[in-house]
């Protein structure tokens, strides 16, 4: 899905939900953003909607990702947006000669209430 900044109607990034597993009613997410989009809160915009849509529409039970250690802001929106920490792959990435860790993170749908008492 397209991150569309409203004031200027330009395209700043991305959403993508990829890699999805039916019989596991899972699936893994990505976000792009690029400068012109970065530091007003679309990340954390993009990333609730695409959440919401991940367990209200397409009724999945689990989102996970993988943000690289030298990406905190990125790993400060998956946090507020529900990710929770799983683990960490160790040296994953070789970037600019360094081995950067990748921390896996995964959000669970909630359950729905019935209104049924339990």
């Amino acid at each position: 899905m397209a991150i569309v900044d409203n004031d200027s109607g330009a395209c700043v990034g991305e959403a993508v939900l990829n890699d999805w597993e039916p019989a596991n009613e899972s699936c893994n997410f990505r976000i792009l953003i690029g400068p012109a989009g970065r530091g007003r809160g679309l990340g954390t915009e993009a990333t609730t909607l695409i959440l919401d849509h991940a367990f209200t529409a397409l009724r999945l039970h689990r989102v996970g990702l993988e943000v690289y250690a030298f990406n905190p802001r990125a790993r400060h929106v998956y946090e507020k947006a529900g990710f929770t920490v799983e683990g960490t792959k160790r040296d994953a990435l070789l970037f600019d000669g360094e081995r950067v860790d990748a921390i896996m993170m995964s959000v669970i749908a909630r359950p729905i209430k019935t209104g049924v008492p339990g």
